[in-house]
């Protein structure tokens, strides 16, 4: 893995040239990003305010997993003047696709966190179909908000470098939003510590809450590995049912981006019942429940202890 701040500060330093537009109208024209997916996106939105002008290569309650760019993406990088993804093995295609059209800034957030806030990517995770898979972390940090706060100052530093003129506005609006994320988890974590220990465990579709799990002290075990694809065999569904039983878990959540057959399927097996839907890899759309990061995070806390909370039927 990188050392921290390595790529940012390469990447920063890969087009001085943007540093030269003239003062005037050309130079107060909103600094054009690309953000990988959909809560990438939003976080540029967050710090950059009204000063930059985003584009979400995979939109809202799209798969990220397997994702295969298209035409239009070349043309949005081509007049990007930064890049924003996570890595860790989620969206590494990015810099290839990038440096098809030219050197272009990037910066990976998920590589900026030191290793010992990471999980491993654990034995479970798989390869997708295009022979693409996670490395050696799980890259769903974005579910613990705590870690996100964590990496958003130095998102603002990389709109600073591209945008020098606004660059206290940028480090503000982050300090700002940083703020923000960790009281969110501080009232959703006194609510958590409220539930008892056998009321802690639950099923989703996929291996992606494992940093909200460890954020709000639950176990929350994927039906399948990292990567929500492909069929589930006989006898992994009767392990899963026979574990339901021995411990006592009565609930299972679907995603927003994932098939919920496998959740349907474990419920009739298991006698489960399903708690919700959690947004794992994608926002919703403007009229959705997590049209925002922030409104993510607080959905996806309010089902989970909700159902968690809720009388075993």
């Amino acid at each position: 893995m990188p050392t921290i701040r390595r790529r940012l500060l390469l990447a920063l330093a890969a087009a001085p040239f943007l540093f030269l537009s003239p003062v005037g109208a050309r130079a107060e024209a909103p600094l054009r990003v690309v953000a990988t997916f959909s809560i990438a996106a939003d976080w540029v939105r967050q710090v950059g305010g009204d000063r930059v002008e985003v584009t979400a290569l995979i939109g809202p309650d799209a798969d990220a997993h397997g994702y295969q760019p298209k035409p239009s993406d070349t043309r949005a990088l081509k007049e990007a003047s930064l890049v924003v993804g996570i890595d860790l093995g989620f969206d590494d295609w990015i810099e290839r696709l990038a440096r098809s059209v030219g050197k272009k800034p990037i910066v990976m957030l998920g590589e900026l966190l030191p290793p010992e806030d990471l999980l491993p990517a654990g034995e479970t995770h798989d390869e997708h179909d295009d022979d693409h898979h996670h490395g050696a972390f799980d890259p769903h940090f974005w579910q613990d908000p705590r870690l996100v706060a964590k990496v958003m100052p130095m998102l603002a530093e990389a709109l600073a470098q591209r945008d020098p003129t606004h660059a206290d506005d940028y480090r503000r609006r982050a300090a700002d939003y940083a703020r923000s994320l960790e009281s969110l988890w501080h009232t959703w974590n006194e609510r958590f510590a409220t539930l008892p220990p056998e009321s802690r465990r639950a099923y989703t579709n996929h291996d992606a809450f494992r940093y909200l799990a460890r954020a709000y002290g639950l176990e929350l075990i994927g039906i399948q590995g990292v990567v929500p694809h492909g069929e589930l065999s006989a006898k992994a569904l009767a392990a899963l049912s026979d574990r339901a039983r021995r411990e006592g878990i009565h609930v299972a959540f679907l995603e927003n981006v994932s098939d919920p057959r496998l959740v349907e399927q474990l419920r009739r097996e298991a006698g489960l019942t399903v708690g919700g839907r959690l947004y794992s890899d994608a926002l919703s759309g403007p009229g959705g429940a997590a049209p925002t990061y922030r409104d993510l995070v607080e959905i996806n806390a309010r089902t989970l202890h909700d159902a968690l909370a809720a009388p075993n039927p």
